[in-house]
Order: structure tokens, then sequence, then C-alpha cells
């Protein structure tokens, strides 16, 4: 058990605690083998002069609204491209990087950013809401992104990031929960709720060493306080900054703030969600919901739906169209898990390396493998304060953060949980690949390294790669992002037809949503609120 738990109350009973003696004695073992992997990666588009893309979402990417594959979040502008599931890390980045050619292929006199923050955008008008047709199902979307823009303003959801969902096969937990005689339902779900938990107390290890937005341009932050310092004429950074996407600069909700969403249990989390989406919010009310006959929000509730609520890990579970996410996980119970942490990396042309995905699966393993007790509301507070400090300031060497009421070193926290995965590092090169590669072990000692070094993390090596070579933040994302685009010129999709006709298809299936018989919008829209249960 690790030091920092010995002192925390037992608030809850803890469950389905497996040490790796455990795992190895158990019939489960191999299915380590078979990790689900997922990846949707946000990115901007941008013009040959570097601004945001002013045209709509390309027909040869298909709709918005249907094309599994791609999609846009907020913006228009907004890409959002999306994988299938894969066992393998590679085969997963692969096809991430198939969707990049594909992309690059059908746009006209446009690349991609290649960072989190947005480039230059001089006003929240030049950022266009996505628009996904005139279906019922379309004008919910948008209704839900201009609610997003009224409440929170359209700059701060031109940020990019990366959600990585992770799952262990079916039978690993099936053989896990009846060698331990719990319901697999309930298994699953004490399972990955325990991991949420502890990823929420450790969490901040990841956005330390591949944290990689540690300043913006001047135009992000226009109109707002802040306390960020100047690093030169155009750009706004803090010197010890990892990622201020995840900070008081990026997403943040100070409805939401107050909070405190429960992952002690399922039916904690869900009545947490259900009483967000219900419970009406001051400021959003006063916005209203019509301006004039245009709806501008959904409702005026602290969140509109449950895509709302902004954390760096949720449970989840796939929820059929029309249908709403907290009953289906209510009902259903969790599938997986999406961590919702990941910077852009600037370094890779599809924003993700292999080592990354290696690296967030040994940080959910470690958590898997840890004892997860309930977070009562100190332990909340002092989750988020430790948050606060490693985005905006944990390259800093002398910088401490909070355990247990205790000062430490961020780097020697870091040090003791990095020491805490080398022995699952061990046993899933040796045990589980099999391979003489030791990817996963290799990863952890590059890691190791980096926090003898920050300023070689993303953060740190981003600013010094901007100050060596005079640039300013602008400057250097139009320059990576040309060498990431001519890179992908002279890559050929090997599945450039099924992507073609998905694109097609999903043309055709938004036509046919259209075509078919409509109700009435705010029929529609009162029907789909009034499902949660």
């Amino acid at each position: 058990m690790l030091r920092n738990q010995l002192l925390r109350p037992a608030l809850g009973k803890i469950m389905n605690r497996f040490s790796l003696d455990d795992l190895k004695k158990s019939k489960a073992c191999s299915e380590l083998n078979l990790i689900n992997r997922g990846i949707e990666k946000e990115c901007l588009r941008i013009d040959s002069s570097g601004r945001i893309s002013q045209k709509n979402h390309p027909e040869g990417l298909g709709s918005a609204l249907t094309n599994p594959y791609i999609t846009t979040d907020f913006s228009e502008a907004l890409l959002e491209l999306v994988t299938p599931t894969f066992n393998s890390a590679k085969e997963c980045l692969d096809f991430l990087t198939e969707l990049h050619v594909f992309v690059n292929q059908n746009l006209e006199e446009e690349s991609l950013w290649p960072l989190s923050m947005p480039c230059t955008i001089e006003s929240e008008d030049a950022i266009p809401i996505g628009n996904y047709g005139s279906s019922n199902q379309g004008m919910m979307k948008e209704t839900y992104r201009k609610g997003l823009s009224n409440r929170y303003g359209s700059m701060m959801q031109a940020i990019a990031g990366i959600h990585y969902n992770f799952s262990f096969s079916d039978k690993f937990l099936e053989i896990l929960a009846e060698e331990s005689s719990i319901d697999i339902k309930e298994f699953k779900n004490n399972t990955y709720l325990g991991i949420a938990r502890n990823f929420r107390r450790y969490g901040w290890l990841y956005l330390l060493l591949y944290g990689s937005s540690p300043l913006a341009n001047n135009s992000f932050a226009k109109g707002r306080d802040h306390d960020l310092e100047q690093l030169n004429s155009d750009d706004i950074y803090k010197p010890h900054a990892t990622s201020l996407r995840m900070g008081d600069l990026g997403y943040i909700s100070e409805a939401q703030d107050s909070l405190n969403i429960s992952y002690n249990s399922i039916e904690d989390y869900c009545a947490d969600l259900k009483n967000a989406l219900e419970t009406s919010y001051p400021v959003y009310k006063k916005i209203g919901e019509f301006n004039g006959d245009e709806r501008v929000q959904l409702n005026d509730s602290i969140i509109q739906i449950e895509n709302e609520y902004y954390s760096t890990i949720r449970p989840k579970r796939v929820c059929p169209t029309g249908e709403r996410p907290l009953n289906i996980l209510s009902q259903e119970g969790i599938d997986y898990l999406e961590l919702r942490c990941i910077d852009l990396n600037p370094n890779s042309i599809i924003g993700i390396s292999e080592e990354q995905v290696y690296f967030l699966d040994l940080l959910i393993l470690y958590c898997f493998l840890q004892d997860s007790p309930s977070i009562d509301n100190d332990e909340s507070a002092e989750i988020f304060k430790n948050h606060k400090i490693v985005v905006n300031a944990g390259r800093s060497i002398d910088q401490t953060i909070t355990i247990d009421s205790s000062e430490v070193l961020i780097k020697d926290e870091a040090l003791r949980i990095l020491n805490g995965m080398d022995e699952i590092a061990k046993f899933m090169d040796e045990v589980i690949v099999s391979e003489n590669k030791n990817t996963w072990l290799n990863t952890l000692i590059n890691q190791k390294k980096t926090l003898n070094n920050l300023d070689s993390s993303l953060s740190g090596s981003l600013l010094k790669n901007i100050r060596d070579h005079g640039m300013s933040f602008q400057e250097y994302g139009m320059h990576v992002s040309n060498r990431h685009q001519n890179e992908i010129k002279n890559m050929s999709p090997k599945h450039a037809e099924s992507l073609i006709e998905a694109s097609k298809k999903s043309l055709q299936d938004a036509r046919d949503i259209e075509s078919s018989q409509q109700e009435d919008f705010e029929d529609y829209l009162k029907e789909f609120l009034d499902k949660i249960s």
C-alpha cells in the first residue's frame, strides 16, 4: 500500500484491488495483451496565412453529423478524427495517421494547426460554430454549441486536444469478477471508478511530462483577466507551465467548479451528474434560452447535456443515438474510460506518439493496482489544488504539491510514482508481450530521464524551441504545420477506398435523416431533455 494512502480514511469499501502477484496467478493474465484503445483527436483547420478557416467542412470528408471517423467538435473549423477500437497501440496510431493523410488530401489551400492552443484569432466572431444540417439531431448539436459559446466564449472552445479511450477486455474482467465472486456489472463499475479516482490523484504526472501548452498567442486572452507574463510582443506564457489548456486559461467553468461530482460509486456519479443536468444556474438563466426567435442554448442548467461536464477522466459507455448517456451508464454500467488531459504533441504529425500511449497505459495500470479509497471533500480540494499547481508551475525545480496535508516536491513525488511502475513495466514486457523489445520499460526509463531535466519535457522543449529560434507562437505553429503537411503529402492511405466510401455514405445518411419525417424541433428537444430517469 502506498504511503499517502495509509493516512487516508477509508470512506467506503475498497473493492476489486489486485496486486501484480494476484494477476500473475490469475487466468486473466494473458488478457492484458488485449487492452482496447481508441483515440479522438481535435485539430483546427487553418488557411495559408495561418488564420482559422472560414470555409465549410470539406465535402470530401463527408457529413460531420454521420461520418464515424471524421466530424467536427465545437467549430466548423475544429476537426475531430475518431479511430475505431484497437488492441494494438501501433494499429490505432496507424489508423489515425491514415485519417490525417485522407484529411490532407481533401483540404484546399489549408493545413492542420499542430498545437492545442489555437492560432491567432482576432475575435470570437472569427470562430464559426459547427453546422450539422437541418435535421433535429443536427440542430440540437449546433444549438448545444451555441450554448457553449454563450456560456464560456468561443475562444475557449477553439482549444484542441486528444481523448484517449481505454478499457480492459471483457474476458479479463469476467475472469477477475468470477475469481472475486462479484457480479460482472458491479465489478466493472468498481474497477473503472477505482482507476478514475486514482487517475484524479496521479493524473498530474502525465501533465508534468507530456503537457505541451505552456504559452498562447495574445489574442487568446484578449479582454480576459489573467496572470500570465509576456514571452514576447505576440505571446503570453508562464515560465514553468505544463498545460495551460488544462488550467484557468483553458477548459474552465466557474459553474462546474463547485459540482465536485463523486467517483466513489456509480450511484453517486450518476446522481451528481443528474443534479448538474437539472439544476438551473443563475448566470445561464440570465442568458435565456432564446434571443428573439433563435434558440441560444438547450437549457439553463449547470450543464446542458452530459458532454459539457469537464474532467480529466470520465466513465463512459457507447450511447445509442437519441438516448441519454446518463441513463445508459446507470442502467448498463461503465464500459470504458475516457482520458481528456492530452495536449497535442507538435513533435508528432498525428499529435500523439506511441510512447505516450504506452505511458498512459502504464499510468492506468498503476491506478488499477493501487488501493483506491473513496475521495472525501478535503482530498478533492487537495487534488484540485495540485492539478492547478502542476499545470501552472509544474516544471519549477522547487515547486511542491500537497499529499495528505504534507508538502512534497513535485519531482520527488513523481519519481516515487514512476518507481512504482517499474514492476508493472517489466511484467508487461516479460510476461504479457514477450517480444524482447522492452517497450514498456523503455517508456518508463525515458520519463525518468525527462523528470531529471524537465526542460526536456514537451512543454519545456516547446518554449526552448520558440526562444532559440526567435519565433512567435504563431510562426512556430505555421512552421510545424507546414512540416507536417509536407511529410503527410508523401504518404498514401492503405484504406483510402473505405474512407471515401464512409464519407459518401455519411452524406447519404445525413440526407436520409433530413428527408425523413421530422417532428417540431422544440418537441424533439423537450422529449430528449425529459428522458433523464
